[in-house]
């Protein structure tokens, strides 16, 4: 099967909803990202890939704006401190079981090759972000092909691959739509 952006993307866009984030917030998150850097760099994991890592977290953590100023309310934990702290959903916070996957516009979301809950999918395009909606475990854990990491290094690693089920996505436009999909 061929996966590309204009097969498996493209055709769907039609679901999916734009926006902007306010720049001061886009200023804010770019301090936070060099803040994590700094203080990743004793981390193993970051000392054997550390190309990449202001665009990786900037990308991720963009993402996870672009869902602030879509749901209006607030959930992005500046702190910084070790990576394992951190290893859980990006909606705990709200009480609610849900990741988000930001990638940028012609790529496909990075995942684990066994996801334990569901994620939204934001695609990075700047100036503005793209809600493309949730993927459930199962869509997650059926809709991927590690061909699509592009990164080496990531796919030498065999613990991550890329999801590319964008039809199968479920829409939301609230909290409150994303508890009752859950």
């Amino acid at each position: 099967m061929s996966i590309s952006y204009r097969s498996h993307v493209i055709p769907y866009k039609d679901k999916f909803t734009p926006l902007q984030i306010p720049g001061e917030k886009l200023g804010a998150i770019e301090s936070f990202c060099l803040k994590v850097i700094e203080a990743k760099k004793s981390e193993q994991h970051h000392k054997s890939d550390p190309n990449q890592e202001f665009k990786r977290f900037y990308t991720g953590i963009t993402g996870e704006a672009a869902i602030e100023e879509f749901l209006g309310v607030n959930f992005i934990d500046y702190t910084v401190g070790e990576s394992s702290a951190y290893h859980k959903s990006d909606l705990k916070s709200l009480g609610i079981n849900v990741g988000i996957k930001t990638v940028e516009f012609g790529k496909f979301p990075v995942i684990f090759r066994i996801s334990y809950y569901p994620e939204i999918i934001v695609i990075k395009a700047d100036p503005i972000h793209i809600v493309c909606g949730l993927a459930t475990t199962a869509v997650l854990n059926k809709f991927q092909c590690e061909d699509l990491i592009l990164s080496p290094y990531l796919k030498s690693r065999g613990t991550k691959t890329g999801f590319y089920g964008f039809g199968e996505l479920i829409p939301f436009k609230s909290i409150d739509d994303l508890r009752k999909i859950i």
